[in-house]
């Protein structure tokens, strides 16, 4: 594997092992979106895959640890209720029409082969953004509290995500993104940094306090302290309220986890 492991990392990985009664196995991919990906393992898959970039090794274990808290999450559910989002090519085109207006504004300054690109990823970084963050903060969570040993690695991993997210906040980067996910991005990542930074004791909104997100992430976030029911189907609820507080509730569907295309990538920040 090549990868040095930390102990609870290690132990984490055990427990994955205990729970879904599969092996993780670890793979570098250079062309990653995200942090790391994950390709939970289905019925006819011996082992759960993490994929994950070369250039973050420094942050390998928390990420290791990160993934594998989705694995445990969904595995401890039974095999009925593990629904996973989902965008059709229907779906994609009813997003189309929805920020059409803002596609036609930016078409004048970018070419149209490089906008197309940018739009599937615009489109897909959103879905993603909302149906992982709210688990994402249950993760961190657990991270902290179960795993101090963890913390150091978890503290830098999630530095050069605050860090990432705080670049898109930028002039530049709101007017080469379609109102909407420019809104809807911020308001998610204050959620998650304020929340996130709660349970990790460290201030990670200040950034945040002179933009015109603060009203409805604070909003948002409260609504999800206050009601998250910390199981993956508490997730599937709160990543609905999400989507429907931000608008994004055409965006995806749920099916069951075994019913999803044998190349899915289930990808992570």
């Amino acid at each position: 594997m090549g990868l040095e492991l930390i102990k609870p990392v290690k132990s984490i990985l055990e427990k994955v092992k205990e729970i879904t009664n599969k092996e993780v196995e670890f793979i570098e991919k250079s062309d990653l979106k995200t942090y790391a990906a994950t390709k939970l393992a289905r019925k006819n898959m011996d082992a759960h895959l993490i994929y994950y970039k070369r250039e973050h090794d420094e942050l390998i274990n928390h990420l290791i640890a990160h993934e594998c808290g989705h694995i445990l999450r969904m595995f401890g559910m039974p095999q009925e209720k593990r629904l996973i989002p989902m965008t059709d090519q229907e779906i994609m085109s009813n997003v189309l029409k929805e920020i059409e207006t803002d596609i036609t504004t930016m078409s004048k300054n970018i070419p149209f082969d490089s906008l197309s690109q940018i739009i599937s990823l615009w489109v897909n970084g959103t879905v993603r953004q909302v149906t992982n963050l709210p688990p994402d903060i249950m993760i961190e969570k657990w991270l902290y509290d179960d795993y101090p040993d963890l913390r150091h690695h978890q503290l830098e991993s999630i530095k050069k995500q605050h860090k990432e997210g705080l670049a898109g906040l930028s002039d530049n980067v709101r007017n080469l993104t379609p109102r909407k996910i420019y809104d809807a991005s911020n308001i998610m990542n204050y959620v998650f940094f304020r929340l996130v930074g709660f349970y990790i004791k460290l201030n990670l909104i200040t950034a945040y306090n002179q933009t015109l997100y603060v009203n409805r992430g604070k909003e948002l976030a409260n609504y999800t302290e206050k009601n998250y029911v910390n199981t993956y189907e508490g997730d599937i609820t709160m990543i609905n309220y999400w989507a429907k507080y931000l608008g994004l509730s055409d965006w995806f569907t749920w099916t069951n986890f075994e019913n999803i295309p044998k190349n899915y990538l289930h990808t992570h920040q």
